[in-house]
């Protein structure tokens, strides 16, 4: 079943064509390092930020040719070599020569069978076996061409790719919806506590025109007036995917609010004399203004005994987007932040801050207690105000801006002051009810982010267990293999 050979005879393996930095422009064709390569493998789509003129693609494209889809792209120098990418329907780009490996015009080799196999422990051994170099690691295009290789047949490949891209779309479909999810309960946070939207509304729907308003809060009005014309009634349903999760493509208009929750907004502002307080110093009639360090528990006093074992999240596993956190181990407590279920971690050093590090903790089971690294600072729910709103608030961007406008320190280990948060205010409404609506909208969308986590989870152990049986041709495939349900009855079986 199984044949073997030197991978240059399956495909043609070259790099690129020599780019020179004084040929990147402003704006083109997207040009790709080595970085960018890893991250699109990784499913982290950093944004572009070199580009070369269509001019000068052109003219290569014609010479040399450039990636379709179906071709595999692979990082060749650093601590990722060897990290695969399989083109898909980027369009037109351009990569750096010398830390990108091309590999085009598959003859009796699927190429996505072959990324898996790069991706997976068998592969990543034997590409370690041909790199040159110590202190830096890198892929020569002989090496490789030269790669020794035992495949199964090209019939089995095609049925192993099959199963193990429906477990990746299936991951992928969660990490979507998870980011839709948090883009929802994002979007109402920003509304209710930082735009103050219903407020506008209500003032609007008695009557007031936009020239009634404080001058300051008048283009605010106008733009609240133009959207509350564009809003569907009442009566439409929010759009869904065909699965009935939130659509991940079209961000739906907010619909107007229920009148029992709209009455709990009031009609009127009032000026704080602070400009820094809601929208240039105007607040809510009647909303309270409160610090930080007052509305919600900063590095709360928790209970953890030296040489306890307990669940431990490192500053790698938190994300820099979303609140899930990736990976977390048991070890014992010797020291670090100590933390509660539903507590927000926020990373108080640079650059880890700046790049967006913030989690949730949802690993935790009610009254047990964990702890992570020293450079997280813990933030706890107080009374009404819920673990779903200091999650929002926690990547609220104003929010984020003044706790990095705080940091001191040496440059490259500067960090948040605790003091930050003792001059940061927030408008809070008068109705405890207002708080408790938001918390009940919006803790739905966390626990099923944290559902599709662990279906994620669970998915990726099933995909990482079955891959090497794949990749080796030992797992004896059901004719009919399209679905997850085959996969895990083959690894069973």
């Amino acid at each position: 079943m199984a044949n073997s050979f030197q991978l240059g005879e399956k495909c043609e393996i070259k790099s690129s064509k020599r780019i020179f930095a004084k040929e990147y422009v402003e704006r083109g064709i997207p040009f790709w390092r080595s970085k960018d390569v890893i991250d699109k493998a990784l499913g982290e789509f950093s944004h572009h930020e070199l580009f070369i003129s269509n001019d000068r693609f052109n003219e290569i494209n014609d010479k040399f040719g450039s990636p379709k889809k179906g071709d595999l792209l692979i990082s060749s120098v650093g601590n990722r070599a060897g990290q695969p990418y399989l083109v898909r329907d980027e369009g037109d780009f351009y990569f750096k020569d010398g830390n990108i490996l091309w590999l085009s015009n598959f003859d009796g080799m699927n190429p996505s069978f072959l990324a898996y196999w790069l991706k997976s422990s068998v592969g990543q051994k034997t590409l370690s076996s041909v790199m040159i170099g110590s202190a830096q690691k890198a892929i020569t295009i002989d090496s490789l061409r030269k790669l020794l290789v035992d495949f199964p047949n090209e019939k089995y490949q095609a049925k192993a790719v099959e199963l193990l891209e429906e477990l990746d779309s299936k991951i992928e479909l969660n990490r979507q919806t998870n980011q839709t999810l948090e883009q929802m309960a994002q979007a109402l946070f920003k509304s209710w506590f930082v735009d103050f939207d219903p407020v506008f509304d209500n003032a609007l729907a008695s009557g007031m025109s936009v020239n009634d308003f404080p001058a300051v809060l008048q283009k605010k009005a106008l733009l609240r007036q133009q959207q509350r014309q564009q809003e569907p009634s009442a009566g439409q349903e929010q759009q869904q995917s065909a699965n009935g999760e939130p659509s991940a493509d079209k961000k739906d208009e907010a619909k107007p609010l229920p009148e029992d929750i709209r009455q709990l907004f009031p009609s009127e502002f009032e000026q704080t004399h602070v400009p820094s307080i809601g929208i240039s110093g105007w607040i809510p009639k009647g909303w309270s203004v409160e610090s930080v360090s007052n509305a919600i528990r900063i590095n709360p006093k928790t209970t953890l005994s030296k040489g306890t074992v307990a669940k431990f999240a490192d500053m790698k596993a938190i994300p820099t987007s979303g609140y899930m956190v990736d990976e977390v181990i048991k070890k014992e407590f010797k020291g670090g932040a100590k933390f509660l279920a539903n507590d927000v971690l926020l990373a108080r050093i640079t650059p880890c801050l700046q790049n967006g590090k913030t989690a949730l903790v949802d690993f935790l089971s009610e009254n047990e207690v964990g702890f992570g690294s020293t450079e997280f600072i813990v933030l706890r729910e107080n009374g009404n105000v819920g673990y779903p709103f200091v999650a929002c608030l926690a990547r609220e961007d104003k929010f984020r801006s003044h706790c990095m406008q705080s940091m001191v320190g040496s440059s490259g280990r500067q960090r948040v002051q605790n003091a930050c948060f003792d001059d940061y205010y927030l408008a809070l409404p008068d109705k405890q009810e207002l708080l408790e609506q938001f918390t009940e909208m919006t803790s739905a969308n966390f626990s099923k982010m944290i559902a599709n986590k662990l279906e994620s989870q669970s998915l990726t152990k099933l995909r990482d267990t079955l891959l090497p049986k794949l990749i080796s041709g030992e797992l004896t495939l059901p004719a009919d293999n399209s679905t997850i349900k085959a996969a895990t009855e083959a690894h069973s079986s």
